[in-house]
């Protein structure tokens, strides 16, 4: 009698009742009003004579808001009385905090805000969402001597940012956002509410998942850094208007629009330290011109604003401030070197075509597929209930990915020595003589445990000799090739909640982790190439990042569809394969 199959299926999403969905939804609106009311808001009560409320109410007095005990809107270091909108200063908890230091509308000039502020930054276009004040420098007098015009500065302390970013997708004087993230951000719901708008996220230097915080603004097509200046940097040419792809567009590798050219004008002095940082960039020089012939200056603008849709323009910063530029640009003091390359390192990053983003479509050879399928032991049952989850050994695991193109170790099970001969003779010598596992789902521990039976054979002799003792022992002995050293990476399939399946890598090595990178599931195509990139390293070759992207994409599809757990280790040899495997599938009652 035939064993019966197990038919391919996709993953079904979770389902969630109506009313949950709703009272969800109610509960988030309900808080984004708050969160509006709250930034929206003219009068403010501020509690307490601490140095950060001293320095709130002098803030406050540079605008036109007003204190009033009764306004709805409290700034406290303790708890916000019942029934008012708080900005907590200290740990207490409130919709902006804890350790909030306040926001700046600067749309309406209004500064609850308990930093110091000589003066207000320039109106601009973008949003800044910041944590703690402890956490970045001075941004009020930063963003002023920077010229970076901004509409809002809010910090959430150690809250979570997601209804202020929700607040400021629907806010008509802010086209771009700067987030850095603190210890509150949640990667569930900053996949929400990330993607309305063109967005740069500044990583904070030690979370719980930054790996699964990259992975989530990638699929929210939002760059990601983790240097403050490139942040910066990102925001003033966001300001200028030229900043990322909008939210949703496909750029495909192949068939992109020209990029954007941009023209570097440098008045006066600094010429030369411009022109070597353009070079390493393999940019235009620079247009040198002369800061006090006004008329060259007005014609140098109008060539530069013909050809280009950015302009750079690096003098001293009161010649700067007096030119009126016919097209967006960015001012910078040629002798800020920092600045000027992560300003130009940033036009780099945005100019550059990127992956296509699109979901990893593969389909499996059917006819493969349905052989492994059913070679598979029929479901197993306790007490009369199917078990849903069933591990499988390192060959069945091997077996499904093959059939999505992985490329997996050559490698075959043997229960006599004539087998083993005869296998041996296809796969040649060296060969691994390994001892046939009860099947794992921790992979691991499957390639621990082998490592300590295993034998590296020399001869056909030696694999009929090993062969028999191990077969004496378990019931099926594994002869498998050997795969040329590398480095290997550790890839398997998690499932987080709020995200559902994910896709983690990080390398095996002493302080891997710190390493790891992550993708949501279903993949997509610019997701798989950026978790390449990352594991190969930037100065890697582009043929081991394609072919590295491609097998995740394999791995993505096959686990996906087969609704299968992964724990895979893979070496990155000439052609990354799947060395070791454990798994778990998940089969539907």
């Amino acid at each position: 009698m035939g064993r019966p199959r197990i038919q391919p299926s996709a993953v079904r999403p979770a389902q969630s009742s109506s009313v949950g969905r709703s009272s969800a939804s109610a509960a988030s609106t309900e808080r984004l009003e708050d969160v509006s009311r709250l930034l929206r808001a003219r009068s403010f009560w501020v509690e307490g004579e601490t140095p950060a409320a001293q320095r709130v109410r002098s803030n406050l007095a540079l605008g036109p808001a007003q204190l009033d005990p009764a306004a709805a809107v409290w700034i406290s270091g303790g708890k916000v009385p019942p029934g008012r909108l708080g900005i907590s200063l200290d740990d207490a908890a409130a919709l902006l905090g804890p350790h909030s230091f306040g926001f700046l509308n600067n749309v309406d000039g209004i500064a609850p805000l308990a930093a110091p502020m000589a003066e207000r930054p320039r109106l601009g276009r973008v949003a800044l969402v910041v944590p703690r004040r402890d956490a970045l420098p001075e941004l009020p007098p930063l963003l002023e001597q920077r010229l970076l015009g901004v509409s809002w500065l809010i910090s959430v302390g150690d809250g979570d940012p997601a209804e202020v970013l929700r607040f400021l997708a629907h806010d008509p004087a802010t086209t771009g956002l700067l987030l850095a993230l603190g210890k509150g951000a949640r990667p569930q719901s900053l996949l929400d509410c990330l993607g309305g708008k063109p967005a740069v996220v500044l990583l904070p230097p030690q979370h719980r998942d930054l790996a699964l915080l990259r992975a989530v603004a990638r699929r929210a097509l939002t760059r990601v850094t983790a240097s403050f200046e490139e942040w910066l940097a990102h925001g003033a040419l966001l300001d200028a208007g030229f900043g990322p792809a909008s939210p949703g567009r496909t750029v495909a590798r192949r068939n992109v629009a020209k990029p954007a050219r941009t023209s570097v004008l440098v008045f006066g002095a600094g010429a030369d330290l411009v022109q070597r940082e353009l070079a390493t960039l393999r940019m235009a020089p620079p247009l040198r011109v002369d800061a006090d012939d006004a008329l060259a200056v007005e014609q140098a603008l109008g060539r530069a604003a013909e050809q280009s849709e950015l302009l750079i323009l690096c003098g001293a910063r009161q010649q700067l401030l007096q030119l009126r530029p016919p097209r967006p640009a960015v001012l910078l003091d040629s002798s800020e070197r920092d600045r000027l390359r992560a300003l130009l390192q940033a036009v780099h990053v945005v100019t550059t075509p990127t992956g296509q983003h699109a979901q990893v479509v593969l389909h499996a050879v059917r006819e493969r597929l349905e052989s492994v399928l059913g070679d598979l032991p029929p479901p197993l049952y306790v007490a009369g209930e199917m078990v849903s989850r069933e591990l499988l050994s390192d060959h069945d695991v091997k077996r499904l990915l093959h059939c999505y193109g992985a490329t997996v170790t050559r490698q075959a099970p043997v229960s006599t020595t004539t087998s083993a001969l005869r296998v041996v003779s296809k796969l040649g010598t060296p060969v691994w003589v390994l001892p046939g596992l009860p099947p794992g789902d921790d992979v691991t521990k499957v390639a621990s445990a082998e490592s300590k039976e295993g034998v590296l054979c020399e001869t056909q002799a030696e694999v009929k000799r090993q062969t028999s003792l191990l077969l004496g022992q378990h019931e099926y002995v594994l002869l498998r090739e050997v795969v040329p050293r590398g480095v290997s990476l550790r890839i398997r399939t998690t499932s987080e909640r709020g995200l559902g399946p994910t896709l983690r890598v990080l390398p095996l090595v002493p302080g891997g982790d710190e390493q790891a990178e992550a993708a949501l599931l279903p993949l997509f195509a610019d997701d798989a190439q950026a978790v390449a990139q990352a594991c190969v390293g930037l100065d890697g070759e582009p043929a081991a990042i394609e072919s590295l992207a491609t097998l995740l994409g394999q791995i993505a599809a096959c686990v996906v569809e087969q609704q299968l757990e992964g724990d895979l280790v893979v070496r990155l040899a000439a052609e990354p394969v799947v060395i070791h495997a454990a798994g778990v599938l998940r089969r539907e009652r």
